[in-house]
């Protein structure tokens, strides 16, 4: 089963999909900003949910294919090793996880504030909290761009 993605390396089509999805999502992030400016408050909002839900899937995905499927075998047949893989990785996650955990927030507390006179009170803090969660996610899609070359292209 190794090899059978459509990226070209040893990973399977459930990696090469979370990857995918992994590098268009701070580009997905950048339109669903460039909503909110031109004020189209509403498709933001249901952008934003969608493409939250779509990385849920996408690392559902992942975790399925490392924890029951070829992703570990794949993984060990990469020739980087030393210490700085399993930095990569850990760095990869903290970041990943922090930036999850505050855009799933920003979700859940925008949807329940979202009226028709926007931007409204919570305008200053949910910008900000999107900007922290923009980099957060620019800096997970390119920890995990590195991640997976080096666990699945060497």
């Amino acid at each position: 089963m190794l090899g059978s993605g459509f990226l070209g390396t040893r990973a399977d089509a459930f990696v090469d999909s979370a990857m995918v999805l992994l590098v268009a999502a701070p580009f997905l992030m950048a339109y669903a900003i460039r909503l909110a400016r031109q004020r189209r408050y509403r498709r933001h909002r249901n952008f934003q949910v969608t493409l939250l839900v779509g990385g849920i899937v996408a690392v559902l995905l992942l975790e399925g294919s490392i924890r029951f499927g070829s992703a570990q075998e794949a993984f060990a047949l990469s020739s980087a090793t030393g210490p700085w893989r399993a930095w990569l990785f850990y760095g990869h996650l903290v970041v990943a996880f922090a930036t999850a955990i505050a855009w799933f927030t920003l979700v859940v507390l925008s949807w329940r504030r979202f009226t028709l006179t926007l931007p409204g009170s919570f305008g200053g803090p949910h910008r900000r909290t999107g900007a922290l969660t923009f980099v957060g996610l620019f800096l997970t899609s390119a920890s995990g761009t590195a991640l997976y070359i080096v666990s699945f292209a060497l």
